[in-house]
């Protein structure tokens, strides 16, 4: 409300005033607590002022003689640290004022509003956890006046409010009112009650967007002094201090004034751990109080039998492990063969267990790194949640500004604003790394403060544990691995438990149990169920089927066993024995499969379906499509087969053309013999000559349509669905329900598994036939669900879910001899495009370059080099190669991949325009790749080829060629920019041309960035720093916010390259940051690189440099960066943590790899420099010596190596001059057709001796290799008569001079000829 309206309703309405000392001070708050009753009042005042819409006030300051302090130190029901006032003792001491602590007293600053009496009930309601005290007068001052100044005996006081314009180098702030108080006025404090005073802690952090909002109202009132007064006054800061603001890397997109807050902040860092603040992916909250319970454990088994005594072993050999070792993870390995149970015994400890002897449970799927990291993610995705709810929700009441009135605790978060902050902590939890997922777990399990059991279930490589698991306990941690694979060394030891299959009488029980105790009844059933184990083995997975199979079907034990001798030869034959298992399992999945073919003959075939898939993440839809592909297949080859019976027909019938022709010219010899004729015989002939035609067009028409067939278009859309009827949805439902009845398929969540030795036996089992019919079936469900488009985010998700069966489907389409051309093609496909989803989507490189690789074995199987589809195909496989091989560095065989792609379309594009796009294509990676190694010259060559070829297609397909066209003019750009000195001009105008004709996001993205690259170099730091905001949000909009992809990582890197030059030292560091967290991710592949082959070499500390980062370039220029900011900041710590990182990195990679070598050296020598400025700061004098000494001895060791090379250059142009003499007589001795000449052989001889001597001392390179081949054969011929001799000579002659020419020695051969 205006102070106008206030002083026209004075004589109308009585107020009393609040001492506003948190978030009331920011005026933005007041309106979502402010009454109906006081808006309208305030609506319908005639006068608008800077005020209007928020309560009048006046800056005031509370002296310490009042006795309280202002605290964090109020726990909010939402679950952070807000503001409160503890009373405590007065200080007596003048010095003791600026403690804080909580034992002595301080001034508190704030505002005073002045509040209808009417709205303090809103306001006692509000504040929930707070009681109101009074205010003495005597105790109140305000800005420039003094409220305890006293008239007569009524004490009154008058205080003129600030300016309303501040000094010509001051801003201006918020206009005051002009108060009168009197000793009858009340002005209160609200204190929190005694139950809500908690200081600040890892559950309930101090929030940013809260102490934001503090500091903007002081900054609003008072300006930065008010606000450094604040900091200094208030006490309970925190090191629990999280950075819960809406894109909390990017302040400046949504915090205002944050340059001045973060100044403040950081000023008194000491006070406040500004240091200390982490964003909320760093911000591990409630973790250690909650991260209990179980995860994930199977079902627990309710026919659960024997096992005591295994139990009681495994027990024992955690505890005897335990004792006396503290924090220190115990391991024991549940070792056996499939079937036996080791994860029914485990699943049952853990019930048995918990939560007696464990808080914490977790039970994960250890097949592959893969599965264990995602179950890691989904770990802490399930616990998001709970920590939202406690740390980071209160974030959005910030943003609707109810943060709280006068304290600032406040209440009144909504359940959907929880809600949604929940989503977005879960959101960010998948998008984070897979270092950073792994890493939270164990350290969440280190720092737990509960006893806990990780469950490792069908672990196949023992090396995983050392990546997943802790390296300590907080109390108690105990590891159980289910393995197949015992570890020899290991199977004496203590923690090892060897499971075998049951006795008999466990065996009985199991029967009894789960079978029914009806079908087990009698003296003759149970002799049968002894019979029955023996027969099985007591293999505990063939007597649960069995058991099933006697449930499912009300089957006695006696006339079960009579079906089990019977199918038992069947199942030999069927199954054949599978990794040295007996036929029990065999013989009882014969037995479960005869009975489900009864009821659904469709459902065995389901089971055959899927035992070409991969064994999780099974769904109904799934199933569905593989009937409905399967539905496909069977009207094909019925059509196929009255097709075939019609040609057959039809060729028979034109098999007696002869007879045919031979009647059609008699019967129009009768016509004309006859003297006269009726129509009937005219149709006779007519009839005749039909059908003599008919039979000859069908023939032709069939014939046409084979050759056709023969050109499958591969690249249909894979988007086209097959169509699911009722009948798919009918069966799949009937299947689902059998399989699981039958125990042959577990449903969690959803998504059901098969058993891999059950799969194994389904394939066993079929015939070539039926394998490769059921196999093609694979891929067409597959292809008919593969959505994945690169321009469409939204295909991602659903690709995601089928992608491990696509790859299953296509490596055992590699094993299938008999599958046809067509059919491989399809698969191949498949797999390209499963490599190029790895890599675009999942940043995967590794598992898109073995998906690729599977394509080509697949194109070489097909054994179709004639066939132009096939062809095109591996040069699109190729194609994708090259750019995957760059993306890990591996520029050789980048190179050799597109250069072979090339060799494939050069030629088709010849005849078929439509090549000429993969061409260019093909030429612009080349172009890319050029750029990457620093050929600028070769790169533009390539580059320009392309653009010439794809603007020459412009009349075709237009939005594609000129986003191609963008890209390739973007990259010409960045070889204008990587020139010295840079042509920036040229650059600026081609990346604009780019931005007119690129639409898509990627791209337009992509060529921003670079833009401003250009801008920054330019000097135009404002422009861009625009540049770079329009390209992260382009890229967000494209991977989704904090996506972890390596395009955010590269804008990352030039938002904090812009800061540095600017010296915004806190956004560099935020930028860096980022973008090294991504790299890391991304290039997480890389981190054995360097210890492959050299590990002996490796010291410890590289070793675990190693760990933390990958072995990649980029990674360390991120380091490098940030070192230097950290260094400006005067963190020397933390900047020579950075450079000792870089340092390790760098010097690992100097010896593994000869790439960017002199890069590398510059980078060594520059980062030395650096380490010895940090060691100079951190007075570590011997350090710094240290680093100088290196820095010396490398610089030697390179003038050394330029000195070598040198002279290794010297004598490799002696070896050609040396190799061009020699030649030149070695042709002149072959040309000679009398062969008398013995001074020119023994100078020949002469000239290869030194030539020989020139080789010892030339480098080992092509040259000396060749001139060593040429040495070696002019030897072996030189003796020879002259018509054996000279073929050979004049062959290695050509061959040097090939390689001569090859390394620029212009060679010309000339012979002189008589005339004829």
């Amino acid at each position: 409300m205006s102070e106008q309206h206030y002083q026209s309703v004075a004589e109308d309405a009585s107020y009393e005033y609040i001492f506003g000392f948190g978030s009331i001070m920011n005026t933005s708050t007041h309106a979502t607590w402010k009454t109906t009753s006081s808006t309208t009042t305030e609506q319908s005042s005639s006068s608008s002022s800077s005020s209007s819409g928020s309560l009048p006030g006046v800056i005031a300051t509370i002296s310490k003689e009042f006795g309280y302090k202002r605290q964090w130190s109020f726990r909010s029901s939402t679950g952070f640290t807000a503001l409160g006032v503890e009373q405590v003792v007065v200080a007596t001491n003048e010095n003791d004022d600026d403690d804080d602590g909580g034992g002595k007293c301080c001034e508190i600053n704030g505002v005073i509003f002045q509040v209808p009496t009417c709205d303090i009930p809103d306001f006692d309601r509000r504040e929930v956890g707070y009681t109101k005290i009074r205010i003495p007068l005597e105790y109140i001052t305000i800005q420039n006046g003094d409220a305890s100044k006293a008239s007569g005996n009524t004490r009154e006081a008058t205080a003129a409010a600030a300016t309303a314009a501040a000094s010509n180098q001051q801003q201006s702030y918020r206009q005051q009112s002009n108060f009168t108080f009197t000793s009858s006025d009340n002005i209160w404090l609200y204190v929190p009650l005694p139950g809500h005073i908690h200081y600040a802690d890892e559950n309930h952090p101090l929030l940013q967007s809260y102490v934001d909002t503090v500091l903007q109202g002081c900054l609003e009132w008072g300006g930065p002094t008010m606000a450094e007064q604040f900091i200094v006054t208030t006490g309970g800061w925190s090191e629990y201090f999280l950075n819960d603001t809406p894109s909390s890397r990017r302040p400046w997109l949504y915090r205002k004034e944050y340059n001045t807050i973060d100044e403040l902040l950081k000023r008194y860092e000491e006070k406040t751990y500004y240091g200390e603040r982490r964003h909320p992916e760093e911000f591990a909250s409630a973790f250690s109080q909650r991260f209990r319970g179980t995860w994930s454990i199977p079902r627990r088994n309710p026919n659960f039998t024997g096992r005591d005594v295994q139990l009681d072993t495994l027990r024992s050999k955690l505890q005897n492990q335990d004792k006396g070792k503290q924090r220190v993870v115990v391991r024991v390995e549940v070792a056996g063969m499939g079937g036996v149970g080791k994860t029914q015994l485990v699943t049952e400890y853990c019930y048995r267990n918990f939560p007696s002897q464990y808080g914490l449970v977790i039970w994960l799927n250890a097949e592959t790194a893969d599965t264990l990291v995602a179950d890691y993610r989904s770990l802490l995705s399930d616990m998001a949640v709970d920590v939202v709810g406690d740390a980071v929700v209160a974030a959005t009441a910030t943003a609707v500004g109810i943060h709280g009135g006068v304290g600032g605790g406040g209440g009144g978060v909504t359940a959907s604003a929880a809600t949604s902050s929940a989503d977005n902590s879960t959101g960010d939890t998948m998008n984070k790394s897979t270092d950073e997922i792994v890493s939270e777990v164990k350290t969440r399990l280190f720092r737990s403060r509960v006893p806990w059991l990780l469950v490792f279930d069908n672990l196949e490589d023992h090396n995983l544990l050392n990546e997943f698991v802790p390296r300590g306990a907080g109390i108690r941690g105990h590891i159980i691995v289910t393995t197949r694979h015992v570890e020899t060394e290991a199977v004496d030891s203590h923690g090892t438990l060897i499971l075998g299959c049951f006795d008999i009488s466990e065996s009985l029980e199991l029967l009894r149990r789960s079978a029914g105790s009806q079908n087990i009844e009698g003296a003759a059933n149970t002799q049968a169920a002894r019979e029955l184990c023996k027969a099985m083995g007591n293999l505990p997975l063939a007597l649960g089927m069995a058991a099933a199979y006697m449930r499912r079907c009300d089957v006695q034990c006696l006339e079960y066993l009579d079906r089990y001798i019977a199918s038992e030869k069947t199942g030999q034959t069927l199954f054949g024995k599978v990794e040295n298992y007996s036929l029990s399992v065999a013989s009882s999945v014969s037995l479960s499969l005869g009975e489900i073919e009864k009821e659904s003959p469709t459902t065995c075939q389901v089971l055959q379906l899927l035992s070409f898939l991969g064994p999780d993440l099974i769904t109904k839809w799934l199933i569905r499509n593989l009937l409905s592909s399967k539905k496909s297949l069977d009207l094909k080859q019925y059509s196929e087969r009255e097709k075939s019976s019609l040609k057959r027909g039809m060729l028979r019938f034109a098999s007696n053309r002869s007879a045919l022709i031979c009647g059609f010219a008699l019967a129009g010899g009768t016509i004309l013999l006859l003297p006269s004729f009726d129509g009937r015989r005219l149709g006779l002939c007519a009839g005749l000559a039909v059908a003599s035609m008919l039979a000859f067009s069908s023939t032709a028409m069939d014939c046409g349509a084979t050759e056709a067939n023969k050109e499958l278009d591969i690249k249909r859309s894979a988007s086209v669905s097959n169509a699911i009827s009722a009948y798919e949805y009918e069966e799949s439902d009937i299947a689902w329900d059998l399989l699981k009845s039958f125990s042959l398929l577990s449903v969690k969540e959803g998504k059901g598994s098969v058993h891999r030795l059950l799969q194994q036996s389904m394939r066993s089992c079929q015939s070539d036939d039926e394998s490769r019919c059921n196999l093609i079936i694979c891929i067409d469900a597959l292809r008919s669900l593969w959505t994945f488009k690169t321009e469409t985010v939204e295909s991602f998700k659903e690709v995601l879910q089928i992608l491990e069966h696509v790859k299953c489907a296509v490596s055992h389409a590699l094993e299938i001899e008999e599958l046809d051309t067509i059919n491989i093609l399809k698969a191949a496909q498949m797999s390209m495009e499963a490599g190029v989803f790895s890599a675009m989507a999942l940043n995967a490189f590794v598992e898109a370059q073995n998906s690729l690789h599977i394509a080509l074995s697949l194109l070489e199987k097909a054994e179709s080099k004639r066939n132009c589809p096939s062809q095109r195909l591996k040069a699109k496989v190729l194609h994708e190669l090259g750019p995957i091989y760059r993306y890990q560095g591996r520029y050789t065989e980048s190179e050799r991949s597109l250069q072979q792609s090339l060799e494939i379309t050069q030629p088709l594009s010849r005849k078929d325009t439509t090549v000429r796009q993969a061409v260019a294509d093909t030429l612009h990676e080349l172009g890319v790749l050029e750029v990457k190694k620093h050929n600028l010259d070769s790169a533009a060559q390539f580059l320009q080829r392309s653009l010439d070829l794809r603007q020459s297609l412009t009349d075709t397909e237009s939005d594609t060629v000129n986003a191609k066209c963008a890209a390739t003019l973007h990259q010409l750009a960045a070889t204008y920019v990587a020139r010295k000195p840079p042509s920036l001009e040229q650059a600026k105008a081609l990346l604009q041309d780019a931005l007119k004709l690129c639409r898509q996001i990627g791209q337009r993205a992509a060529t921003l960035k670079q833009l401003a690259r250009v801008t920054i170099r330019q000097g135009d730091l404002n422009q861009a720093e625009i540049y770079l905001e329009q390209a992260l949000e382009l890229y967000l909009e494209l991977f989704g916010d904090n996506k972890m992809h390596i395009n955010i990582a590269s804008v990352k890197f030039q938002q904090g390259a812009l800061a540095l030059q600017r010296e915004q030292w806190d956004d560099a560091w935020s930028h860096f940051s980022e973008c090294l967290r991504i790299r890391r991710h991304v290039y997480a592949y890389a981190k054995q690189i360097g210890a492959i082959g050299t590990e002996t070499t490796l010291t410890p500390k590289r070793k675990s440099v190693a760990e933390t980062n990958p072995i990649h370039l980029e990674v360390s220029v991120v380091l490098h960066e940030l070192g230097i900011v950290g260094f400006s900041q005067r963190r020397f710590s933390q900047s020579y943590q950075m450079l000792l990182e870089e340092r390790a990195i760098l010097e690992n990679l100097s010896e593994t790899t000869t790439s960017h070598s002199n890069r590398i050296y510059q980078a060594r020598l520059t980062c030395l420099t650096w380490l010895r400025k940090c060691a100079k700061e951190l007075d570590r004098e011997d350090e710094a010596e240290k680093f100088t000494n290196e820095r010396t001895a490398m610089k030697k060791e390179q003038a050394g190596l330029k000195k070598k090379e040198t002279h290794l250059v010297s004598k490799s142009i002696s070896l050609q001059h040396k190799v061009i003499d020699c030649r030149l007589l070695a042709r002149q001795f072959a040309l000679d057709k009398n062969g008398q000449n013995l001074v020119g052989k023994e100078k020949l001889l002469n000239v290869l001796d030194e030539l020989k001597e020139e080789i010892k001392l030339a480098p080992p390179e092509s040259m000396a290799r060749a001139a060593t081949q040429f040495h070696d054969t002019l030897m072996l011929w030189i003796d020879e008569p002259v018509s054996k001799r000279r073929a050979p000579i004049l062959q290695a002659c050509d061959s040097l001079r090939d390689i001569l020419r090859a390394h620029g020695v212009q060679v010309v051969d000339s012979v002189s000829r008589k005339k004829r």
